[in-house]
């Protein structure tokens, strides 16, 4: 017996589908709006949740990741009226199961179902099997954990590896992640750098040189893919890589042989191979600036990482982290972070990703000297502003609206995710402050059901007190 939620606001439909649920032996429950459906998957354990796509308080398609982001990380399928075929297409990318036309068929129910049930337990399965070893990649934002379910799958395989995202994501943590959960993980973990690769000394370096090779060989050298052997070699910015450097790299992978200047004969090799960039290799090639037949080497597996703008649920947890490891380099106690100062880390754009976090929070924990919480006046000076500039942008597009507000700079303008997050919590503030904190006076005002609205309070990190 599975258990199902069913998140459609039409009785028609759902009365008889509850019933069909029931007669194939499964536990169902029904909500009728966005909301109610987010606060049961909160609340129960939940195998396969069925998402319509137009609600009263939210479009369902927008909402998959919150219903896959719950505790029990449902399976979602879509259902769908035809004009809405497309954006249901469209759900397939963002992890829903599959997607249904309204009306659907019971055998299409039924199959889908059975299906989606046992895709689940296999996966569960594995997850029990497989629990890696990533104490070092912090985040459970639900982009990031589909990412480290491709590194599961990767471990269990020899296929080259290549990584994708913005500088300052973190894509070296994810080629560590894969070697260190691999069996070659006794072995080397080697970095080739290739924006320092001279086209004089590629070769040298990559496949090292016998004394008296050339002028200033003076002592042998292994080259790093010689030190890489029965381990990684981790390529990091590839799409720096000069000509000659992709000529050379694409003739190792292809004969897995090299030959050491100085050396007459060629040397087996023996290298997982994992490479990363914050280019578009694809675009690249097209343009003839990278080699067609090494991208296609490189490319066994992708992993594409999400810049921390779209992981706004994890600057929490990353701050704390980063915070506790920075206090202890500087030999202090961990100092503890006031609401405020995470929600202006969250408004913040984070061009340089988790690089430019770890940055601000040295300057934050320097400003703050012996203070113990850090505050928003701790941060540095640009992060404040533009924070403070976005903010009153928000407020002003609430306030106004009107062609004056398009006027404004892009970059003092929310997006709209950071805009909903702001605006709910400013709502919450004042429904808290008007119900005098009883949760039923609450969920009358707001029209929010009780574990919807707890949903909500967790999420802005707010309690209901009586006032």
């Amino acid at each position: 017996m599975a258990s199902v939620l069913i998140v459609d606001d039409d009785p028609i439909f759902c009365a008889p589908f509850v019933g069909y649920m029931k007669k194939l032996g499964h536990q169902c429950r029904v909500a009728q709006n966005f909301s109610d459906g987010l606060g049961l998957a909160q609340e129960f354990y939940v195998d396969v949740v069925f998402l319509d796509v137009i609600l009263p308080d939210a479009n369902g398609l927008e909402g998959i990741n919150n219903f896959i982001d719950a505790p029990s990380s449902p399976e979602i399928i879509i259902i769908t009226g035809k004009s809405e075929i497309s954006g249901a297409e469209m759900a397939l990318k963002n992890g829903a199961w599959d997607y249904l036309e309204k009306p659907p068929s019971y055998d299409d129910v039924k199959l889908t179902l059975k299906r989606a049930l046992q895709f689940r337990k296999n996966k569960i399965v594995f997850d029990a099997q497989d629990r890696l070893n990533t104490d070092f990649i912090i985040g459970e934002n639900i982009k990031l954990k589909k990412c480290m379910d491709i590194v599961a799958k990767v471990i269990k395989t020899e296929g080259n590896l290549f990584i994708t995202g913005e500088t300052g994501t973190g894509k070296d943590l994810i080629a560590k992640a894969v070697h260190e959960n691999s069996k070659r993980a006794a072995a080397n973990f080697v970095t080739v750098d290739c924006t320092n690769l001279p086209d004089n000394l590629v070769e040298s370096l990559l496949f090292g040189h016998l004394k008296g090779a050339f002028t200033g060989a003076v002592t042998h050298s292994d080259g790093l893919v010689k030190q890489a052997d029965k381990g990684t070699l981790f390529l990091d910015e590839v799409g720096d890589l000069s000509g000659p450097a992709q000529k050379s790299i694409l003739r190792v992978l292809q004969n897995k042989k090299y030959r050491p200047l100085g050396l007459k004969t060629e040397v087996e090799c023996d290298f997982r191979l994992i490479s990363a960039t914050n280019r578009d290799l694809r675009k690249m090639v097209e343009e003839g600036r990278f080699r067609k037949d090494l991208y296609y080497r490189l490319v066994t597996y992708h992993i594409h990482l999400p810049p921390l703008r779209e992981r706004l649920d994890d600057i929490k947890l990353l701050t704390r982290h980063y915070i506790a490891k920075i206090c202890d380099q500087f030999g202090i106690h961990t100092k503890d972070v006031s609401r405020d100062f995470v929600e202006t880390l969250i408004l913040y754009d984070w061009k340089g990703n988790i690089r430019e976090l770890i940055s601000v929070l040295h300057s934050s924990i320097a400003n703050a000297m012996n203070e113990h919480k850090l505050n928003p006046h701790h941060l540095p000076v640009e992060v404040r502003i533009y924070c403070r500039q976005k903010k009153m942008a928000a407020n002003k597009s609430l306030g106004r609206g009107g062609q004056e507000n398009l006027e404004m700079e892009d970059v003092k303008f929310p997006c709209l995710k950071e805009f909903r997050h702001l605006n709910e919590s400013q709502y919450l503030d004042s429904l808290i402050k008007l119900s005098k904190g009883n949760i039923e006076r609450a969920c009358h005002l707001s029209g929010v059901s009780r574990s919807g609205l707890y949903h909500l309070l967790e999420k802005h990190q707010k309690k209901l007190k009586p006032l």
